[in-house]
Parts: C-alpha cells; structure tokens; sequence
C-alpha cells in the first residue's frame, strides 16, 4: 500500500519537478497492463545445436598388436543320432552302365584265364605260345582217344594255326618218338582237309610229296620235326592239347 502512495506522490512531483524524476518513475512504479498486440510471423528454424563433446573425426590410428595365437581345436562333439535312410538314386548313366560291364567282362577273362592256368598245372609238360598252352602228359593213343583225351581235360587237341606254333610244338620233347597227332582231318572229304570244327585249314606245314594218302587210307595228320604228314588214324602217336 506504501508503495502505491509513494508511487503517487512522485507522479505529482514529474509534473511539476525535473527530468531525473521520470526516469525513477518508470523503473520504481507498475504500470498497467496494455492492450495484447497482434502475433508476429515465425522466423527460420535456427541451426543444429552441437554439443560441446562432439568434436571432427581424429586421424586412423595404427594396427594394433594381435591379441594372440590361434588356440589348437577343441575335441569333437559326440557323434549325432543316426538319420533315416535317404531316398534311392536315379539309375546310373551310360558311363557307369558301360564301365560295369567291362569290369564284368575283364572278371570273366581273368577267371577263364584263371582255369585255364589251372588245367595247365595238371599235366607233366606244357609250352606256352601267345595266348594258348601246349600240354601233354606223355600219352600215346590212336587218333580218336587222342581227341577224347583232350575233351575229357577241358582241351583240344593241338593244331598249329602259325609258323610260331608250329615250332613250338614241334620243339616239345618225349621219351620215345616224334610224332604227335594235330587236329586236321580229310575224312569227310579226301584231299579237302579241315580242323576238328569242320573249318577249312588257314596253315599247313607239309612235308614233301605229303599228303599223299598211302593205300588209300590215311585221313590223319601228324607233325614230325616240324613237318606233316597225313596218316591211318589208328596208328598210336604222342597226344598234345591245346588250351
């Protein structure tokens, strides 16, 4: 209440006293409120603050030592439950159809080669010449149990088909004679001789003047150094078969 009275009284004195006293008015006494003003426009957003922490991006620093040296693995982990069986394949291609059967066919060679070897092993002598084994055990016969001798072993009676087998046979000795009965025959036909398939002969090794069918009566051939000559086939002479 003071105040308002003291204000008063120095109104009066602004009237009427210096200008000293104004300025003391307007500092010491309230005034009344005016009327609100219109609203001004907004200004322009003002610029992102920075804090005062943040500063540039320094320089990259150097490459720190490695921590250190790869530790050695660990121990395996127990073995996982067993899955369930999968699905059938598609079938093999042609690759595999075809390797199949050539292992399928080098078996079967090697296990025929395998018999044979071993039928060689069961007679006292044999020659090997290419691909084929002369054997013998030392036996005589006439031509037919000649034959029936080698059936009987798996064989055939030999038949030299070259010069190389020729010698070889003819290299082949025994305790009495030379001569040895080959698979050739003119019995169907004189004159026209042919291997025990019925085949016509591809070499012959005759001896000369031979064959000559002596008396009418020889449709057997034999090998005598080297050489042949056709024979009675009952006449007993060495058995060699060929395998």
């Amino acid at each position: 209440m003071l105040k308002h009275y003291t204000c008063a009284a120095v109104l009066l004195l602004i009237a009427f006293g210096p200008d000293d006293l104004s300025a003391a008015s307007e500092s010491s006494c309230p005034a009344s409120a005016g009327v609100p003003g219109t609203p001004g426009h907004n200004g322009s957003p003002g610029r992102d603050g920075r804090d005062a922490r943040d500063g540039l991006p320094g320089p990259k620093g150097e490459k720190g030592d490695p921590v250190g040296a790869q530790g050695p693995p660990g121990k395996m982990g127990p073995a996982g439950p067993k899955g369930e069986k999968g699905n059938s394949g598609p079938p093999g291609s042609d690759v595999q159809s075809t390797i199949m059967a050539k292992l399928q066919s080098d078996v079967k060679y090697l296990t025929d080669r395998l018999a044979v070897v071993e039928k060689v092993f069961g007679f006292s002598m044999f020659k090997k010449v290419g691909k084929k084994f002369f054997v013998s055990n030392g036996l005589v016969a006439n031509f037919l149990k000649a034959h029936s001798i080698c059936s009987d072993a798996g064989a055939k009676i030999v038949l030299p088909r070259n010069e190389d087998e020729n010698n070889a046979l003819a290299s082949m000795k025994f305790n009495s004679g030379t001569s040895v009965y080959i698979g050739a025959t003119d019995i169907y036909e004189e004159g026209n001789f042919v291997d025990m398939t019925n085949q016509p002969l591809t070499f012959t090794k005759w001896k000369e003047n031979e064959p000559n069918d002596y008396n009418g009566a020889e449709d057997c051939v034999v090998i005598v150094e080297g050489l042949w000559n056709d024979i009675n086939c009952t006449h007993e002479k060495h058995v060699v078969c060929e395998l």
